[in-house]
């Protein structure tokens, strides 16, 4: 028995038992090799190593994950923490400058013929101010009158003169100064007399030695360094490894600009080509970033240690591993070599027996394969046919000669609302909408003729309306004769409500283009009007007819805000942005259309919060959406009533919120998704639909929201939220 046991070989393939001396296997004829059991011996050596290195490897992949994202976590906090350190410093030093150049922005001369007579009290303030270079001052064309420096020349071109000639300070940023013949940071500001108007430009020149001494460097190692960038990423400051101001990129050049945005941090490739970490800022002042770094190579050095330490760890592990594994595999081959010539009785009966059942299992499967795969094609091509038809978006509907339905799609219950529509029924029974003599006719036709008909149009009535209807039909010929009829029903309802709309529109937009030519012509003899009597209110000294004068010129205003918010809605223009109170305006609306007609039998409440805050508003714009608000609650309140304003801060939110509420007699749900289009008036005859209209542009040139809630006979509420800053066209400059 021992011999037999010595002489047997298991089949690598599918386990069959043979003679060592076999060169094939009897069961799947595979190439038996001549030393399989130390192959086996290998494989187990394998997969025990495998089972216990597999561990150790998880082990050390998140252990030295672990450590590296917290250590570049800790670098992108300090780097953060730098970065907000010195722009608070730099804006901090930027406002003291501001502050600096208006102080001496307001000067008690006439003319810039007196300049020169300041000059000392600029000398000395140059010497005390050492953040300083120069002091200039420019007239109204451009020409330099004086300089600190001597310095002469012309800078209309400038964008810091034309920016403060319109009455703004501005910072130029860092730039090449033509000028100076070097590298530049000029803030100005308008320059005014004695009567606060513009005589010229004053403008300083910031030390850019002393700008940059500003910046601190909070050194976390050796390639650690801070700068400035501008939006293109070129540099606007030195940086401590050898970065150009105003001539090489912050980044690499060859990749794109990574400092976007607001800020963040980043890791990308630097000027130098080294990979680093940065974390970066966005400094409005500037038009650039403020930005600082570290290669990350150093940054994640510990980890490279780290990784050392386990590998010394993972050798001396692996090498008692792997002589474990070599033992406990031999004892195990050895085991079943012994076990073989116990399943080779076993397994020639079952290999016997299995040649039989296999050959019926081969016959068997190939049988239900055919029957399978052809029960799929016909189920497939039944699905497809069927998908096809209820697809159309027309109804579908065949009938016999009986006019007994044979088909129909989902539209028809749709279409027809008859959820009971079944197969086998009369057509009339199951559609009684159908039953018309003129469908009648030509579907009988049809059995007669052999040719298709339509109907373009019917009217039928339904269980609730009247539907518009386009009905074909087409023979289902079979053997040379009609069988059936194919009717296609398509609802041109819609159709012909949208031919309508089209038609109200184009009427309206002729109407849009006359009121156009009529704002035009009012204009002119309006602005002769409001001249004239601007005239009166200069000579006249009697206050009587001085406040009536000055009502009539009040309302020729409203008249011509009415006629340009009527052109803005159809030529929109950007609204003029300045700082007004929104509690002043509305109060000033309120006395303005109080002493109305229309308002006699009303009772105004006003609530205006104290902590309500100056906006950045056009206030004429503004203006005329109150108007038009408070016009229509009065027109729904004039049988008497209260309107009710309020006007809050939103909180945490930067934005005001206006609410003016009626009690009159409210709006329906169905008009109240159409108020905002242009002509539209629950008014007949009266209103020109173009109030709100023309309110609802206003409000969204301000980049804010207007709402309308209403509930018939109880009242409405108007609700108006507005930025308190606007946004220019540049996303990082705010209008203030």
């Amino acid at each position: 028995m021992a011999k037999e046991i010595t002489k047997l070989v298991i089949c690598e393939k599918c386990g069959g038992v043979n003679q060592k001396s076999a060169t094939h296997c009897i069961t799947c004829g595979n190439e038996i090799s001549p030393d399989y059991y130390k192959g086996l011996r290998l494989r187990n050596t394998m997969i025990t190593l495998g089972l216990f290195l597999l561990p150790f490897i998880i082990f050390s992949y998140i252990v030295n994950f672990e450590t590296s994202r917290h250590l570049e976590y800790q670098v992108k906090q300090n780097l953060s923490y730098s970065v907000d350190v010195n722009v608070r410093t730099i804006k901090s030093f930027l406002e003291e400058r501001r502050r600096d150049l208006l102080s001496i922005a307001n000067v008690e001369i006439k003319d810039l013929s007196a300049v020169k007579s300041s000059a000392p009290f600029y000398r000395r303030f140059i010497r005390e101010k050492p953040w300083f270079d120069l002091i200039a001052i420019a007239d109204r064309g451009g020409a330099i009158v004086y300089s600190t420096d001597g310095l002469t020349g012309n800078i209309k071109e400038r964008t810091y003169f034309q920016k403060s000639l319109r009455g703004d300070f501005y910072n130029s940023g860092i730039f090449h100064a033509d000028l100076l013949d070097t590298t530049a940071m000029i803030i100005s500001s308008p320059l005014f007399n004695q009567k606060n108007k513009i005589i010229g430009v004053i403008f300083a020149s910031i030390s850019l030695k002393t700008f940059y001494d500003l910046i601190l460097d909070l050194r976390i190692g050796k390639t650690s360094e801070i700068f400035l960038v501008d939006d293109k990423g070129i540099f606007l400051s030195s940086s401590k490894l050898g970065g150009k101001v105003l001539d090489e990129y912050g980044h690499y050049k060859g990749d794109i600009n990574p400092h976007t945005g607001e800020g963040g941090i980043k890791i990308h490739l630097d000027y130098r080509g080294e990979k680093v970490i940065c974390a970066y800022q966005k400094f409005s002042e500037f038009h650039g970033y403020l930005i600082s770094e570290m290669d990350v190579r150093e940054a994640l050095a510990p980890v490279a240690r780290l990784r050392t330490v386990m590998l010394y760890i993972f050798l001396l592990f692996g090498g008692f591993l792997i002589f474990s594994s070599v033992f406990f595999s031999r004892q195990i081959t050895n085991s079943l070599k012994n076990l073989t010539s116990a399943l080779k009785s076993a397994l020639e009966d079952a290999r016997n027996k299995k040649d039989t059942i296999d050959t019926i299992n081969i016959e068997l499967r190939k049988r239900l394969r055919d029957c399978q795969s052809l029960s799929k094609q016909l189920s497939t091509s039944e699905e497809y046919i069927k998908n096809i038809i209820n697809s159309i978006s027309s109804g579908v509907i065949a009938v016999d000669n009986n006019m007994k339905i044979t088909y129909y799609n989902d539209v028809v219950k749709e279409l027809f609302s008859a959820p009971d529509i079944a197969i086998a029924t009369l057509l009339y029974d199951s559609l009684p909408m159908l039953e018309n003599i003129l469908i009648k006719n030509e579907i009988n036709t049809v059995f007669t003729s052999r040719e298709p008909f339509i109907i373009k149009r019917i009217s039928l009535t339904g269980n609730e309306n009247e539907v518009a209807l386009r009905i074909s039909g087409f023979p289902m010929i079979r053997e040379d004769s009609v069988s059936g009829v194919t009717l296609l029903i398509t609802d041109i309802t819609s159709e012909e409500k949208l031919r309508a709309q089209m038609a109200d529109y184009e009427k309206l937009s002729a109407l849009s283009q006359l009121a156009l030519g009529a704002a035009h012509e009012i204009n002119n003899p309006l602005l002769g009007i409001t001249s004239y009597i601007e005239l009166l209110l200069e000579d006249e000294t009697e206050f009587e007819k001085k406040t009536q004068a000055k009502q009539v010129l009040d309302s020729a205003y409203r008249i011509s805000e009415t006629v340009r918010g009527l052109l803005n809605f159809a030529r929109p223009s950007p609204p003029t942005f300045s700082k007004i109170s929104i509690n002043k305006l509305i109060s000033e609306t309120i006395s303005f259309l109080d002493h109305q007609p229309l308002f006699k039998k009303i009772k105004i409440q006003k609530e205006l919060a104290d902590s309500v805050p100056q906006i950045t508003a056009d206030a004429n714009q503004i203006r005329q959406v109150l108007v038009n608000i408070f016009l229509n609650a009065a027109q729904a309140t004039a049988k008497g009533g209260t309107i009710t304003v309020t006007a809050r801060k939103v909180k945490f939110e930067d934005y005001v919120e206006i609410n003016v509420v009626d009690t009159g007699s409210g709006i329906s749900s169905e008009d109240l998704t159409r108020v905002f289009e242009p002509f539209f008036t629950t008014k007949k005859g009266e209103g020109t639909g173009l109030g709100l209209s023309i309110s609802y542009s206003y409000v969204k040139s301000h980049n804010g929201q207007i709402s309308i809630d209403s509930i018939i006979n109880e009242g409405t509420r108007v609700t108006v939220r507005l930025p308190i800053r606007q946004l220019s066209k540049r996303k990082s400059e705010v209008i203030e």
